[in-house]
């Protein structure tokens, strides 16, 4: 993981896109849907989804909705390809590369789109990036079209090792003056509607999910993957900043695991999702 860019918590291994499609399944089956259930989707012809990741996000909106065409849009080439793989049999949805960085007013002119979706910008972007990410995506949104944005927190359980892993990063995050929040939370929903407003839009609907992760749920086993996924990552991160040693890292992690795994495991991830109306 590299030391300027801390949210990168990206894979590229084959098993690990099957595993992340599997999460998003199971994402959609806690928040209803890939869209909240009250959004009126009548006049969204075209629809875009940023940091689209292995595809799932935009193959369950394309099939769904034969009517709508559904753009995923993301940076990473392995991601690319298996989205593109996806969606291929569908004949309303498209993937390209795109770092939602520097998105091509070409290929994806400004108020194109009725409707735009990003999901957990955080493991990619830092704060600092947000106000220009943002303000991107958003005039990709038609006059009076809808931006849908998700976004989710550090996970809520007990077992103290991954409360003292999560904690980990914060400081990390804290020492590198990258964290939204001064606190022991990442911060990032409690932001979301002022960054939403400054992007250009007015917020129609605020939904929050909570996702179950407790032992005997469905949510515990990719929790569990998806935290050592991100142990292996970010160690170089944190050990080479000298907030903690590898030894102890590891043995962190190793007891995390041994707690998730446990009967009396219990825990929760909050996510927030914004629907905003451009405005400007």
């Amino acid at each position: 993981m590299a030391s300027n860019n801390p949210y990168a918590f990206d894979v590229e291994d084959g098993n690990e896109i099957a595993h992340l499609l599997l999460q998003h399944r199971y994402l959609s089956e806690c928040m209803g849907g890939v869209l909240p259930t009250s959004l009126d989707l009548s006049r969204v012809e075209r629809a875009l989804d940023a940091n689209c990741g292995a595809g799932g996000w935009v193959y369950e909106l394309a099939w769904n909705h034969p009517s709508m065409h559904v753009t995923g849009v993301d940076g990473r080439s392995a991601y690319v390809e298996k989205a593109q793989e996806l969606v291929s049999l569908l004949g309303n949805a498209e993937v390209m590369r795109q770092d939602i960085r520097h998105l091509s007013d070409e290929l994806l002119p400004p108020a194109s789109f009725d409707l735009v979706h990003a999901r957990f910008l955080v493991s990619t972007v830092s704060p600092q990036e947000y106000p220009a990410i943002l303000a991107a995506l958003v005039r990709r949104c038609c006059a009076g079209g809808l931006f849908v944005w998700d976004e989710l927190e550090f996970p809520i359980t007990n077992s103290p090792a991954s409360q003292a892993f999560y904690a980990l990063i914060q400081d990390r995050l804290k020492a590198a003056a990258r964290a939204f929040s001064p606190g022991n939370p990442l911060g990032i929903t409690a932001m979301m509607r002022g960054l939403i407003q400054d992007a250009g839009c007015k917020v129609t609907l605020d939904v929050a999910s909570t996702i179950e992760i407790s032992s005997g749920t469905k949510g515990r086993d990719a929790f569990a993957w998806q935290m050592w996924t991100l142990s292996k990552q970010i160690r170089s991160f944190l050990v080479d900043a000298g907030v903690t040693t590898g030894a102890f890292f590891d043995e962190l992690c190793s007891q995390a695991q041994r707690e998730i795994f446990h009967d009396s495991f219990f825990g929760l991830i909050y996510v927030r999702t914004l629907v905003g109306k451009r405005i400007k």
